[in-house]
């Protein structure tokens, strides 16, 4: 009970804490430190606002795009035609990336006590996969930030998680490109973060279904098969989004190119989101 409520109440206290420690107004940070950061800050928001306002919320749960990274991303969908049948598809879409990676952590231990150890000793056998998971997971950061690429770390972890001795390396070293992107994808603070917040809030769907699919040891036929199911999903619909990102970034290019827009003009469209000409996706 104790770790369910301090998870949570951590998280809370953090965001709190960082309205003090901006860094314009963070008192332990040196001048040159402050302008170094808030050059940083505006570079990664591509000059798009930073203050907020309720119109930035609305950006994020009215474009369709929000919905789209619940699936990692489909193609191009035209705001005017996304209705709630294709939300709703596209909200399953992306539990096809969190329905294996729950079903993993949640059924490690079971699938290895199936295998013929004892619970004790299965329980201990599982912290090696976990392990090895996190390291990966963190260099799929890394490299894919340091690249700006995150599409094709995400597949390389969703094909890393076919391979059955490497499937929790897999699929937990996908998610911290698979989350970034999201932020990447979306123009400005605000609507960053709540397309951050609405994609993890959804991403527990995946949750209640993966409670259910491994129920037939000792070989778990029906668990093994959803996952490869969902992780080939998963794949399909990141070379997709792929596509789409660059197809709209190349027409971004030609408005840019036709009407002679220019980082000069960045301040009229501050507070478009990344329906700006000037916003480029990550892909």
């Amino acid at each position: 009970m104790f770790i369910r409520t301090s998870e949570p109440a951590a998280t809370v206290l953090l965001g709190f804490t960082a309205f003090f420690i901006y860094p314009d107004t963070a008192s332990f940070l040196t001048h040159t430190e402050k302008t170094y950061l808030i050059g940083l800050l505006e570079t990664d928001s591509q000059h798009l606002a930073t203050h907020f306002e309720f119109q930035f919320v609305l950006q994020a749960l009215k474009d369709y795009k929000t919905f789209l990274q619940f699936g990692i991303c489909i193609g191009y969908v035209d705001k005017s035609h996304v209705n709630a049948r294709e939300a709703i598809f596209l909200i399953f879409a992306w539990t096809s990336f969190l329905i294996p990676t729950f079903a993993l952590a949640l059924f490690i231990p079971t699938i290895i006590n199936e295998l013929g150890f004892t619970a004790t000793k299965a329980q201990l056998l599982s912290v090696p996969p976990f392990t090895a998971s996190t390291i990966s997971m963190f260099l799929f950061g890394i490299y894919s930030d340091r690249q700006q690429l995150r599409g094709p770390y995400v597949i390389a972890g969703d094909f890393v998680s076919l391979v059955p001795v490497l499937a929790v390396m897999g699929a937990y070293s996908a998610i911290s490109p698979a989350l970034a992107w999201i932020g990447s994808n979306a123009g400005g603070d605000i609507k960053c973060g709540v397309s951050i917040a609405a994609v993890i809030g959804f991403a527990t769907l995946g949750g209640i279904c993966s409670s259910f699919i491994y129920f037939d040891p000792p070989r778990f036929k029906t668990g093994h098969g959803t996952m490869i199911g969902l992780l080939t999903f998963s794949m399909l619909l990141t070379l997709i989004a792929m596509w789409n990102y660059d197809r709209i970034n190349k027409l971004k290019e030609k408005t840019c190119r036709e009407y002679g827009i220019t980082d000069d003009n960045k301040h009229e469209f501050k507070n478009d989101g990344d329906d700006s000409p000037l916003f480029r996706y990550t892909l």
